[in-house]
């Protein structure tokens, strides 16, 4: 969906949800529009992001990063983030993907190294255990981009909102909030041209 529709919001709202806690452990926010420090390789680094959120001391993940030498510490990574979440039932949200190699492609794929191990095999898919239930959710503005990553199968497009009236709806909430309550008259007066200039995109009518 388009910037501003609301993608993120709802990935929050499952997310935070009290069946999704219920149900799965652990739940994994990452926001893929983070940049890598300069020099570094950003899939490392949200590996190691992702490590720190399970709970993986720091000084284990330098480690750990630092005995590969021929990968570079990515396949050693990969290899510790499948450990800490086989056999149980993840969440993880990929919030904000706007550029993707091969390496984040397939995610729904199943299937581990065979020959060669993990150091020959140096794709996202292959650190996700399929076994018990753990599931992904991808947020993007591009469809090429979550196609490529869960599959179109997998898709649900968020279309901005036709009517006006949930962006009605959230603008009102944002002015009793902010403490413009005596004001509403006048905005009522002004609700077509209100929910006109929001383009039927909630982001446009919270801000």
């Amino acid at each position: 969906g388009m910037g501003g529709v609301g993608k993120t919001v709802l990935a929050q709202m499952v997310f935070n949800s009290q069946p999704v806690r219920r149900r799965f452990f652990p739940r994994l926010w990452v926001c893929m529009s983070q940049t890598a420090k300069r020099g570094r390789d950003v899939r490392r680094e949200m590996l190691e992001r992702m490590l720190m959120a399970l709970g993986v001391e720091k000084e284990a993940i330098t480690s750990i990063s630092e005995a590969g030498a021929e990968s570079g510490g990515l396949a050693e990574l990969m290899f510790a983030l499948h450990l800490q979440l086989m056999n149980k039932r993840y969440l993880i949200v990929f919030d904000d993907v706007w550029n993707i190699d091969e390496w984040y492609e397939g995610l729904m794929s199943s299937g581990l190294p065979d020959e060669g191990g993990w150091a020959g095999h140096l794709r996202l898919d292959r650190v996700l255990p399929k076994d018990c239930g753990g599931s992904v959710i991808v947020t993007s503005r591009l469809e090429e981009v979550a196609v490529k990553m869960v599959g179109k199968e997998n898709m649900c497009r968020i279309e901005p909102d036709k009517d006006g009236e949930c962006c009605w709806n959230i603008f009102m909430d944002s002015v009793t909030k902010g403490g413009l309550a005596g004001d509403q008259p006048t905005l009522r007066s002004m609700k077509t041209e209100i929910v006109d200039r929001c383009g039927g995109l909630p982001l446009a009518a919270k801000t």
